[in-house]
């Protein structure tokens, strides 16, 4: 697809379901992102999805039939059975483990196997999970409880439980800190967790609404998305606050991070869309359609490719650049 050329801020239509902002849009040797397959996965309803780099799979939780879906950029290769209602998934590349809350417990998923080797009790009303390969531990945020439930993944135990902010939900680890960025989506806020404390060691206002937070290492900054302002705020992970902030999409609701393609990807629930920004210029660039009611998305910064789960069309679109 040909660059846009012509300066100014107009949107400029360049394929059906792509727009891109013509002054920002200088993808450099990456292509312009676009759906290259939706397609339905199996029965639903899907709520979450994690990626795998090492493999270019992602994971996506079944909760009608109690699966976990082991897709690539093309079609659904595996199903697992993971039991009853399957929430939220985040996969451990490095031992090749997924873990899927169900329930007020996290099952521990063999991938090569498809079998569950453990279950881990956790905090009510689980709405989000994250894995730190490097220290082998698992986050829980439990939306009721207003609490993170911190597992060690060798021993397979809650070693604590850390009260965060109101209703967190999705959240993201800095690699090189190993701090747990919190969004809580009821507070207007994120949570910094210090998992050495076992405690919040600060607070920062964001949006209304906000959550999940992407955290981008290489610019040092965590993009969190708030519903309840169509907005994502961009924060400077070293000065703990907001330093910018991007007007986005109608009810954004998860964002992930391609740090190789410094390429943000955001779900827009209510307008079915996915917001494209730069991370290096924290400026929007394209506009990419999707199915209806995308929550949440996973990319993989290996291929480039990033897995949008359509909640309300129960459907996968594959963007790729």
């Amino acid at each position: 697809m040909s660059r846009v050329l012509s300066v100014g801020f107009a949107v400029v239509a360049l394929s059906s379901g792509l727009t891109a902002c013509a002054s920002e849009s200088g993808e450099g040797v990456f292509g312009a992102p676009k759906v290259t397959k939706t397609f339905d996965v199996g029965a639903g309803p899907l709520p979450d999805v994690a990626s795998d780099p090492t493999t270019n799979r992602a994971y996506v939780t079944s909760t009608g039939d109690g699966s976990l879906y082991v897709l690539d950029a093309q079609n659904r290769t595996a199903t697992i059975k993971v039991g009853k209602a399957p929430g939220f998934v985040a996969v451990d590349p490095s031992t090749q483990t997924a873990y899927v809350t169900s329930g007020s417990t996290v099952s521990v998923v063999d991938i090569a196997s498809g079998a569950i080797t453990d279950t881990i009790a956790v905090g009510n009303g689980p709405d989000g999970i994250e894995v730190d390969s490097d220290t082998q531990t698992v986050y829980v945020a439990n939306s009721d409880d207003d609490s993170v439930s911190v597992i060690d993944a060798e021993t397979r135990k809650t070693t604590a439980t850390i009260p965060v902010g109101e209703s967190p939900d999705k959240m993201g680890v800095d690699p090189s800190s190993h701090l747990l960025y919190v969004a809580n989506r009821g507070g207007a806020t994120i949570s910094v967790v210090d998992p050495t404390k076992s405690a919040v060691v600060d607070t920062i206002t964001v949006g209304k609404g906000p959550g999940d937070a992407a955290v981008d290492p290489p610019t040092r900054t965590a993009f969190v998305p708030n519903a309840d302002d169509d907005s994502v705020s961009v924060i400077d992970l070293d000065k703990r606050s907001v330093i910018e902030t991007i007007k986005v999409g109608d009810r954004p609701t998860a964002a992930t991070v391609d740090s190789d393609a410094h390429t943000v990807f955001v779900t827009n629930n209510g307008s079915s869309s996915v917001s494209v920004i730069d991370s290096l210029t924290r400026k929007l660039t394209y506009t990419v359609d999707v199915g209806d009611g995308p929550q949440t998305v996973a990319a993989d910064p290996s291929t480039h490719t990033a897995w949008v789960v359509n909640y309300k069309a129960n459907t996968v679109s594959v963007i790729e650049r």
